[in-house]
């Protein structure tokens, strides 16, 4: 993978207390909305930062206008913390819902959303439907089409603190700039490992599923076809239904059959290949023309450099900067 080959995040901000442009900036980047809006000063400002991607997109909100509003149904599926300010969400379902800081929760699709917000800052996370339900159906057997997240809040106190470092480190990987996240690889496992959190978190099927071990037998040359297909594509962005279908298997079955023969999933598997590549590129690479272990790691996916250190002196038996100075 080349420079050439990184996707920098759409970025986009406003910062106003003009009600018709907050107005259309929303409906812009959110949904659109019934809004009302309430000076609480002469400095009161409505400010957003936003950093978009095809697969997931990241806000920061700041308000110290109040105001209330109605959304339109959403189309995808919005995840939020409360850093502070109070925050009031009305859904059809579960009535009016009081979120002070550190609460969590998520936007039911495709449903209309009220919102009072007062004095507020919030961290965001959007990801198209489609993923979510992709990996209900990779990790968790949930058919096609069929997720649906059955609460707003968090399953429990202790998941709610998981699910905001997640944000944390999610939301800031996207709003740096530069942004690990233009590197495609790194923002397909990011988008992967929101997911598959998400859905321990928010209350869905995925969470009382049951484990299907028996999920059918997977030929020696269909699982030959799978190691292949990874190694190819290696330096691109990879998820397990196309190295199922490349495979001419099921996912859950190609999973218990890579357990079964490399300890591993098939996720797994490609990132083991991903830190070789790593270590090649690192043995060739010359520190004195500018290569750097954090350069090398993101080109190969991996956005967290202490991570990346540990994976690769488990891996190799000795740290990465150690290979490129050698």
């Amino acid at each position: 993978m080349t420079e050439a080959g990184l996707h920098p995040p759409e970025r986009s901000a406003i910062s106003s207390a003009v009600e018709d442009e907050i107005t259309e900036f929303m409906r812009q980047t959110f949904v659109g909305t019934r809004s009302r809006f309430a000076r609480t000063s002469d400095e009161a400002r409505f400010s957003v930062q936003t950093s978009q991607l095809p697969v997931i997109a990241g806000d920061r909100i700041r308000s110290t206008l109040d105001y209330t509003q109605t959304t339109d149904p959403f189309g995808y599926w919005l995840f939020f913390v409360v850093h502070g300010g109070r925050v009031r969400i009305t859904t059809p379902t579960e009535g009016d819902l009081e979120l002070p800081p550190g609460a969590a929760a998520v936007c039911p699709v495709g449903v209309p959303v009220g919102f009072a917000m007062h004095d507020i800052t919030l961290s965001v996370l959007r990801l198209p439907l489609q993923r979510l339900d992709q990996i209900g159906e990779e990790a968790f057997d949930i058919p096609a089409g069929q997720l649906r997240l059955d609460g707003v809040r968090p399953v429990s106190t202790a998941m709610q603190r998981y699910w905001r470092a997640v944000v944390h480190l999610a939301n800031g990987a996207l709003l740096d700039d530069p942004s690990p996240m233009a590197s495609p690889l790194v923002a397909e496992e990011m988008t992967r490992n929101v997911a598959i959190a998400a859905l321990h978190t928010f209350p869905n099927a995925a969470i009382v599923q049951p484990y299907l071990r028996g999920a059918g037998p997977v030929a020696p040359a269909a699982l030959r076809r799978a190691v292949a297909y990874i190694d190819a594509n290696a330096d691109r962005p990879v998820t397990l239904s196309q190295i199922a279908a490349a495979a001419g298997t099921g996912a859950r079955a190609l999973q218990y059959a890579f357990r079964s023969h490399y300890g591993t999933t098939p996720m797994g598997y490609l990132r083991r290949v991903r830190l070789e590549h790593a270590h090649r590129e690192l043995q060739a690479a010359d520190p004195t023309q500018g290569a750097t272990v954090h350069a090398i790691a993101a080109r190969w996916g991996f956005a967290k450099p202490d991570r990346f250190a540990a994976a690769y002196r488990e891996a190799f038996g000795v740290l990465p900067s150690h290979t490129l100075r050698s």
